[in-house]
């Protein structure tokens, strides 16, 4: 699932383990989107709402780079 936040993006998964079929830690993937799409950070959690939490964080951190 992407869910896009002005010039980044995001991407949440869970992959599950192909030998167990357990589901693992929480992926995320933040991607700059404009003016190219680049992959500039990842990350694991161990759930969603953290990973989701983790990515917006890095997003807020990436934008006051951009700013300075």
């Amino acid at each position: 699932m992407r869910i896009h936040e002005g010039d980044f993006a995001y991407d949440l998964e869970q992959p599950r383990d192909p030998l167990t079929q357990l589901a693992l830690k929480w992926r995320y993937r933040i991607f700059r989107v404009r003016p190219v799409e680049e992959l500039v950070a990842s990350g694991e959690a161990d759930s969603k709402e953290e990973a989701e939490k983790k990515a917006r964080s890095a997003i807020s951190g990436l934008r006051r780079k951009k700013v300075a």
